[in-house]
């Protein structure tokens, strides 16, 4: 009972967060550039630990500032001299670091895993980078486009835990891939895929999500948003299993790392993004 009232006021405190830097002020880039370089670099480190173990401190600080640069670019579509200057330093640092992560061999007498950096930047950082390019997208931020995903994500995992739990479990459930994640059911994926598709409707009736488009644009939005984001915890949880960790890190308590809160994200907001760049094409 204490483990399950703990896990409740941590996962209602990092929610209220992260949506009060999306929604107060949904115009405002600043509070989501804060908060999301935070969790950038937590869940990079927790990454770059998982994988790399302790040790080769000076690849994971140039990770974790390639990890940033890459997200600063984010703001690809932003006018203002700020966001300009902004986006010019972070793509010369990332091209440095480019160069700058190898020659860190010559100085290291350990084995450097180099391929762990490097993936730190495609698997985390490019995705996040993503979200920042969506929210940019008409050359304004939108914040409530952000917190409408996130909201698709977090309801999605609502709905795969309570079904989940109720029917998957036992002889009786019907296991996804036992291999990879022994609790995950089929019945997850249908409470998953059903309260995604309640929850997107819901935010389209509000107007706050794709409210220039037809309700089924927003329902497929929901789909492909759930989908994407059960792959998503199911790739990390294969990386845990192959590392034998329970949790990537323990920064929420019930929760774990910051990686395990955004492991859904990290195919989820690619995802995201090509649906949206899709619709301006059509």
């Amino acid at each position: 009972m204490k483990e399950i009232v703990i896990r409740t006021i941590s996962g209602v405190v990092f929610t209220a967060l992260t949506l009060a830097s999306l929604i107060i002020v949904p115009s405002n880039p600043y509070p989501f550039l804060l908060l999301f370089s935070f969790y950038l670099v937590r869940t990079t480190y927790e990454y770059l630990r998982l994988t790399m173990g302790k040790g080769q401190v000076l690849v994971k600080i140039l990770a974790l500032i390639g990890s940033v640069c890459l997200f600063l670019m984010g703001s690809i579509f932003m006018t203002s001299p700020v966001f300009n200057i902004m986006q010019t330093v972070a793509e010369i640092l990332l091209f440095l670091l480019l160069i700058a992560v190898p020659v860190a061999s010559l100085f290291s007498s350990s084995k450097i895993e180099f391929e762990y950096a490097w993936s730190s930047l495609i698997y985390i950082a490019a995705p996040f980078a993503l979200l920042f390019l969506l929210a940019t997208f008409n050359y304004s931020f939108e914040g409530w486009k952000i917190a409408s995903l996130l909201i698709i994500m977090w309801m999605g995992d609502i709905g795969a835990y309570c079904i989940g739990t109720a029917f998957g479990q036992g002889e009786h459930g019907h296991k996804l891939i036992p291999s990879v994640s022994p609790k995950k059911s089929w019945e997850g994926v249908y409470g998953s895929v059903a309260l995604s598709l309640v929850t997107a409707l819901v935010l389209r009736a509000l107007g706050v999500l794709l409210d220039d488009q037809p309700y089924w644009i927003s329902a497929l939005f929901g789909l492909i948003i759930c989908i994407f984001s059960i792959l998503g915890d199911l790739v990390e949880s294969k990386l845990k299993r192959k590392f034998q960790t329970k949790d990537a890190g323990r920064i929420m308590p019930g929760h774990g790392g910051l990686l395990d809160r955004f492991d859904s994200g990290l195919l989820a907001f690619p995802a995201a993004f090509l649906f949206y760049l899709i619709l301006e094409i059509i």
